[in-house]
């Protein structure tokens, strides 16, 4: 199978272009306010021979007391927020809030691509993105359910040769049963499968069919364990790349046909 990733931009890129355009506005107005302050500094132009009026310079002077006052207590901020900045666990806290977001927009983005995957391909594209650039997996495979066998077959594996993977029969005993017991998508707090040469089990359902298992093999070589950010992702993938795969293979098996009235009320009354 091969994977295009020229075809479109990756889920990084779309994640950052979706922070971008979120923080563009702020951006904007932090902008105008800067732009609006330097304004207000700059004196008035007067003609030659002319004065304010009394009331006119009051109004400016009273607009330069303001300014001032602004600079004064933005001038506070910024010592308080040097100090702060200082202190123990300020920048630890900032990095995390910082990867929070970045985890949440990622999410927000990887749902969308999961809904809109238009086949199995651009499922396991998917897959691979969140698992290799946001939960720092190197290796893994994504095994599907055969249903009229009962075994599980390679489909793709990240890190190695697919080929080099065997078929296994569904178990009904051990780490991968108890996973495959839960009879829905995975959550954080549920059995994770763990075995010797396997560190988690990702079951794939779409309700309560499942579709298949994602073996999570190891780690890249910066990363030691899974964070509690990752969690919110494996979920993701538990549900999303389920119903992905379902719908890719209905997609490929359904016959056209064209939209009509009565077969669409049909469907709506029943």
């Amino acid at each position: 199978m091969s994977r295009d990733e020229s075809e479109s931009p990756s889920l990084r890129d779309q994640t950052q272009a979706f922070l971008h355009e979120f923080f563009v506005k702020g951006q904007e107005l932090i902008r105008e306010l800067i732009e609006e302050n330097e304004r207000l500094k700059t004196p008035l132009p007067v003609e030659e021979g002319s004065e304010l009026s009394p009331t006119s310079a009051e109004m400016v002077g009273r607009l330069m007391r303001q300014v001032e006052a602004l600079e004064t207590e933005a001038a506070e901020i910024r010592r308080i927020a040097g100090s702060v900045r200082n202190e123990a666990g300020y920048r630890e806290r900032l990095q995390s809030l910082e990867d929070e977001h970045y985890h949440l927009a990622a999410m927000y983005v990887a749902s969308g691509q999961f809904h809109g995957a238009s086949t199995v391909d651009e499922v396991l594209r998917t897959v691979t993105e969140i698992l290799l650039n946001f939960v720092g997996v190197g290796a893994f495979t994504l095994m599907v359910v055969d249903e009229p066998r009962q075994v599980l077959f390679p489909l793709w594996r990240e890190g190695g040769d697919v080929g080099e993977r065997a078929e296994l029969p569904l178990p009904a005993q051990g780490p991968l049963a108890e996973v495959l017991a839960i009879g829905r998508a995975w959550r954080a707090g549920d059995p994770m499968g763990t075995t010797d040469d396997v560190m988690m089990h990702v079951p794939l359902y779409s309700g309560t069919r499942l579709l298949g298992v994602i073996r999570v093999e190891s780690f890249l070589p910066q990363k030691r364990e899974f964070v509690d950010t990752d969690f919110g992702l494996l979920e993701l993938i538990s549900g999303h790349s389920g119903i992905g795969i379902e719908t890719a293979w209905i997609r490929a098996h359904a016959e056209e046909a064209p939209l009509e009235r009565q077969a669409i009320e049909h469907l709506v009354g029943g």
